[in-house]
């Protein structure tokens, strides 16, 4: 009895001591960094790991590189308790992202060589005070090199289309206001418009002899973020399929080169596209610093429709090697800069006079494999517009190119996500119709009210037809009233009582016969689009 009492005892403890150990491997360790080792050689996304058990409770921990603060960052209570003996705290430096130099006006992504990278970890103050203090600082250098510098001599850069390959690319874009620029807007940075994400599926399905391809682009997601809120359409409502044969230069040789997408989008200002738009390789070999010219490249400017869109020759520079998803690629920079002959273009919802363009893009092709790897591009577009534009970053928003909202509705307020559910509604509650494309989705519609008693009309060149007063149901309305509009596509991002952050006034609820006067606009559009998942070299 007394052995089986001692063996309890003695179990007991062991218990309390694996306990003890688990405790104490999970809230005490040294800080410090772990991973990458100093001195290591780095290229692409760099995870910096130190220990979780290392950042007690209510403490963060501050990442800098070069001395230049980047991100601090506290543990979520999910992290803690599922935290295992020896897990690790991450901070995902991008080597490749643009930032601003401090003490100047340049972004600029960091370069090769050496780089010190910072963590110091901040606790809090004792006592009620409040604040925290600087607890220790972990430091280690880095060399990055992002740029191949083995120079392969002359290429002949070519697409090569695997017969039953299946790749998806995800793209990102942001359209906004360039604030500071802008005469009349009350912001330092750019004032985001619309943010757009999506995934395009890119499947050969046939290859010819002579390397062309017939291959199958689909698009199989796509979310829309505006207002501080993001909405995802039902697959239901993206276009369908699309067949085209290209060539290993990236030329459509059928269907002709039309550029296929939805209206709907492109009247909302967002250049979504259901092809992924290979950019046009060189006819020649070309080797580092090599130029040409690549003619008839479309700038895909937001809220122009496709077959309206700029075509313009760009300068082309095969500016050197870089590993971009952990390919070798060759990077070709192409730039444009000036103005094109149309005299006026829309750019988001609204239209600029007399445009000045600038165009950048940068496209990585793994060279080995043939494979487009990443497209990265900046549109910049100056020019006046007789818009009025507010003073206040948090405005109503942005009127539609044909003029001003009625009844001082705006396009792109703040209100519930744009496109989500229930359809656009009267004030009497009446479904409004005469629109084409995917109904309103989620939200009670739009169901501003007007004086003259029913859902808010909107001006356009030309008028239409006035519905009857209380709900109507047909025509753009060139004057206030009840009629719903008619528009091909929905008009409107956001619901009623639009104004909300990240707006901007561009003439909502403006009287009839005003005067407007041309003022200086500036408006900036990014977009990246890279492969998902990469294939092996």
């Amino acid at each position: 009895m007394h052995l089986r009492a001692l063996v309890a005892v003695i179990g007991g403890a062991a218990c309390l001591a694996l306990g003890a150990e688990r405790v104490s491997a999970q809230n005490v360790a040294p800080f410090t960094i772990r991973f990458p080792p100093d001195g290591a050689t780095v290229r692409e996304k760099v995870p910096i790991r130190v220990p979780l058990a290392a950042i007690p409770e209510g403490a963060y921990v501050a990442f800098s590189i070069d001395g230049q603060f980047r991100v601090a960052l506290a543990p979520t209570e999910e992290q803690r308790e599922r935290a295992k003996a020896g897990q690790m705290f991450e901070y995902m430096w991008d080597t490749k992202q643009v930032v601003k130099i401090q003490r100047s006006n340049k972004e600029e992504a960091p370069k090769d060589g050496p780089h010190k990278i910072t963590a110091t970890l901040f606790v809090p103050k004792s006592g009620s005070a409040g604040g925290s203090d600087v607890a220790e600082t972990s430091e280690i250098t880095v060399n990055l090199e992002n740029r191949i510098t083995t120079d392969p001599g002359p290429l002949s850069l070519r697409y090569r289309y695997e017969d039953g390959s299946n790749r998806t690319y995800a793209r990102t874009g942001t359209t906004a206001i360039v604030g500071g620029v802008t005469q009349g807007l009350a912001a330092v940075g750019d004032v985001e418009l619309v943010g757009q994400s999506s995934n395009l599926l890119l499947a050969v399905e046939d290859v010819y002899d002579n390397g062309r391809a017939i291959v199958r682009n689909r698009l199989t997601r796509l979310a829309i973020k505006q207002g501080g809120q993001e909405t995802v359409y039902p697959t239901d409502y993206l276009p369908k399929s699309i067949y085209q044969e290209l060539d290993p230069r990236g030329v459509v040789h059928y269907p002709p080169q039309d550029r296929p997408s939805s209206d709907i989008f492109w009247q909302m200002g967002i250049p979504v596209s259901a092809t992924l738009d290979l950019p046009i390789l060189p006819a020649r070999e070309v080797r580092v610093g090599d130029k040409w010219d690549t003619p008839d490249v479309v700038l895909d400017i937001p809220g122009t429709a496709p077959e309206k869109q700029p075509k313009v020759t760009v300068k082309s520079t095969l500016v050197g090697f870089e590993w971009e998803g952990n390919l070798q690629t060759a990077k070709i920079t192409q730039t444009y800069e000036g103005t094109p002959k149309e005299k006026s273009i829309v750019f988001g919802n609204v239209v600029v006079d007399k445009p000045r363009i600038k165009f950048t893009r940068d496209v990585y092709l793994a060279y080995r494999s043939g494979v487009l790897v990443k497209i990265e591009r900046s549109l910049e577009v100056s020019g006046t517009t007789t818009g009025t534009v507010a003073g206040s970053v948090g405005g109503a928003g942005m009127s539609a190119p044909g003029g001003p909202m009625a009844g001082g509705m705006s396009m792109m307020g703040g209100g519930a996500p744009p496109l989500m559910g229930g359809g656009m509604t009267s004030a009497s509650g009446m479904p409004l119709t005469g629109m084409s494309g995917p109904p309103m989705m989620g939200g009670p519609g739009m169901g501003l009210v007007n004086p003259g008693g029913g859902a808010a009309g909107m001006t356009a060149p030309g008028g239409g037809r006035e519905g009857p007063r209380g709900g109507g149901r047909t025509g753009i309305s060139p004057r206030m009233g009840g009629s719903s509009m008619g528009l091909s596509g929905p008009p409107m991002m956001g619901s009623g009582g639009m104004g909300a952050r990240g707006g901007y006034s561009m003439g909502g609820g403006m009287n009839p016969g005003q005067a407007q006067t041309a003022q200086k606009i500036t408006l900036r559009s990014k977009t990246v689009t890279e492969l998902s998942r990469k294939p092996a070299e």
